[in-house]
């Protein structure tokens, strides 16, 4: 009898486990959606002017200042009131932290220039001698 038990509980041990690994069905393919898309055109609405487009200005990234604004300070930028206490960057004063790191020579002292490859670190370094 116990045997039999044995070869019972095998044969359904077996049979589970087949049943289990079974691979799933690929899920079915969504059919492709007929409508095509066609851009808008010069003076229709949603219109977006392309570089080679008259109308075309650039837009500035998002957190990179505008050409002569410093940049945001980030939270390692020290507490300034001016430019004296930041070394080689300048002082924000609408934040009054320093302007570290510094996205542009706009947040450097004259002298100095954005060092931009230390990414989250970039820094103002002293311009080599002769360098404007």
């Amino acid at each position: 009898m116990a045997r039999i038990s044995f070869a019972v509980v095998g044969v359904v041990s077996v049979v589970g486990l087949l049943v289990a690994c079974k691979k799933d069905d690929p899920p079915p393919v969504a059919p492709a959606p007929t409508a095509q898309y066609t851009a808008p055109q010069p003076g229709q609405p949603g219109y977006v002017p392309q570089p080679g487009d008259p109308n075309y200005q650039p837009q500035p990234q998002p957190g990179t200042p505008a050409p002569g604004q410093m940049a945001t300070p980030g939270p390692t930028a020290l507490a300034c009131q001016n430019d004296s206490q930041c070394m080689t960057h300048r002082c924000n004063l609408q934040y009054q932290k320093c302007a570290f790191p510094c996205v542009s020579d706009a947040d450097c002292i004259q002298g100095a220039s954005c060092f931009t490859a230390g990414g989250p670190a970039a820094a103002c370094l002293p311009k080599p001698p002769g360098a404007q």
